[in-house]
């Protein structure tokens, strides 16, 4: 007991003598934290919250740990609890196993996900490192070492994104006074780094993402007295800052736990508990288009230095790992998955399909979020949009979800067709625009089959210029006929008939139309 304790003095003199200074002394509290120092949460004890699953415990605790998802796995490596830690979790299988260490294992390194690898820079144990991991596929791959950045962005307190191209961008903030920031790029391709305009705000452990063209630099750690709440993004075509709308209220590490979903940038509770930075369990997320941010819900638990990421095959959150009550080495091994308000309708399909005077829309959702539902706007040549109709949603749903529409009597013209997705609390977002145009029913014309693909029927539509005896059949791809559909004499106008191909095998087949001086023949795929 007595020599524990002389060494826990001689550690703690030392610590002293290392961080005399003000600056030095802020640095040590905001990477190592204070294992003594307890700070009562601002919000009461949640074991689960409404839209959050609690999913297979993780092999470790973790916290101040790099991850991201990338195909079906969540990986996890590092921690100031554990820094060897190494771990992937199966979204599909619900368990977790032994992944590949870093060559440099360390915590509150920089991370981001590009081009399905995850990368890794700097941090507490490895501060002159960057590096990539590239998954095999099966929950396991290799680390490349990559060129280091220069001096200003290798630390603790760096966030790095990527754009979506050839680049990351890393941010930094140093502990001089006063302080300097400072911005780069790293090129994929090139494995070399450029220096960019830094913004002049003070922002350790920040959240940094990137949408359209922008960065976006949310909450961190500021000098004392300057505005927590203060955000900013960078415009990457003119190097240049500018600043979007505070934060309801103070937050501190955003590091971890700042994620894009849709064009919504989400934060995922925000907090160290520990020393004079209190745990947020708070979800707050930000409206890029209305430059607004709004209260959400809450984490399923309280936690400082958690991960928080968005899933995109999943359409949910993924929260877990950090300290709990506040002590800033009591990590944790358990995770959820979960929604909220601001997980958007996703929308996979839209498309739209003439049959003569008539337009079929047709739509499909992934997964669906207090959908109200969908107006049908429609503007002809150079009008402009107007509402026709209007489609229920599910309110909320991860089944996917198949609507149509159906214009009818449209005269010749140009037509663009758009939907504007309703939230029941009134937010709302619109999709695509897509383009069609109806002819004249003044000629013959075979439509393209719909749907297509097909299982086991579809539709074909035809127009007739005139009265005419017409010949409808369907052939296989060796040109043997397998069905007549019609054979008749009609009037001129637009038709359609249904082909029911419930006894036939998978493969192409093709439809033809004869009418004595008009044939046409158009392909379709049958998939059983």
């Amino acid at each position: 007991m007595l020599k524990f304790f002389s060494y826990t003095v001689l550690f703690f003199s030392l610590s002293l003598f290392l961080y005399s200074q003000e600056s030095n002394s802020q640095r040590y509290l905001e990477e190592y934290g204070d294992a003594n120092s307890i700070v009562e949460s601002i919000s009461p004890n949640l074991e689960s919250f409404l839209g959050w699953e609690s999913i297979a415990i993780a092999p470790n605790p973790f916290g101040r740990s790099i991850g991201g998802v990338i195909n079906n796995y969540i990986y996890v490596f590092g921690g100031q609890s554990n820094s060897q830690m190494a771990a992937a979790y199966n979204i599909t299988t619900n368990t977790w196993s032994t992944s590949t260490g870093s060559t440099t294992p360390a915590y509150n390194a920089g991370f981001c996900v590009a081009n399905n690898e995850l990368y890794k820079i700097s941090g507490t144990g490895a501060v002159n490192v960057f590096e990539k991991f590239t998954p095999d596929g099966n929950g396991t791959g290799t680390w490349t070492v990559l060129l280091a950045g220069p001096t200003s962005i290798m630390n603790a307190q760096n966030a790095i994104v990527w754009t979506g191209g050839d680049d990351i961008y890393a941010h930094s903030s140093d502990y001089s006074t006063p302080g300097t920031s400072f911005l780069w790029k790293y090129s994929i391709s090139g494995n070399n780094w450029t220096m960019l305009t830094p913004t002049t705000l003070i922002k350790r452990y920040p959240g940094l993402v990137y949408y359209n063209g922008f960065l976006y630099l949310i909450g961190g750690l500021v000098p004392t007295g300057a505005d927590q709440k203060q955000c900013e993004k960078y415009e990457i075509a003119t190097n240049t800052w500018s600043p979007i709308a505070s934060l309801p209220e103070d937050v501190n590490f955003c590091k971890w736990s700042t994620t894009l979903v849709g064009d919504k940038i989400v934060l995922v509770g925000s907090g160290g508990g520990y020393s004079t930075y209190p745990t947020n369990p708070k979800i707050f997320y930000y409206n890029i288009s209305t430059d607004t941010w709004t209260y959400d819900s809450d984490t399923p638990a309280i936690r400082g230095l958690s991960l928080g990421f968005f899933l995109p095959g999943e359409n949910k959150l993924f929260f877990g790992g950090g300290n709990e009550g506040g002590n800033s080495m009591n990590y944790q091994a358990t995770s959820w998955v979960g929604s909220g308000g601001f997980i958007p309708v996703e929308l996979i399909s839209f498309n739209a399909v003439v049959s003569g005077n008539m337009v079929q829309l047709n739509w499909s959702t992934a997964t669906e979020t207090n959908n109200s539902g969908f107006e049908i706007q429609r503007k002809q040549d150079n009008e402009d949009f107007r509402t026709i109709a209007f489609v229920n949603g599910n309110g909320t749903t991860t089944n996917k979800t198949d609507y149509k529409y159906v214009d009818n009597n449209l005269t010749q013209g140009n037509y663009s067709y758009r939907l504007k997705q309703i939230d029941f609390n009134g937010e709302f977002e619109y999709s695509e625009v897509i383009n069609v145009s109806v002819g004249s029913l003044d000629k013959y014309e075979l439509d393209q089959n719909y749907p297509n693909p097909f299982n086991p029927s579809t539709t074909i539509g035809y127009i007739l210029k005139e009265k005419s005896n017409v010949n409808l059949a369907v052939y296989n791809s060796l040109g043997e006929k397998v069905a007549v559909l019609v054979n008749e004499l009609q009037e001129q106008g637009y038709h359609q008939i249904d082909f029911d191909a419930t006894g036939l095998p998978s493969g192409i087949y093709y439809y033809m139309i004869n009418t004595g001086n008009f044939t046409q023949t158009k392909k379709m795929l049958l998939m059983k």
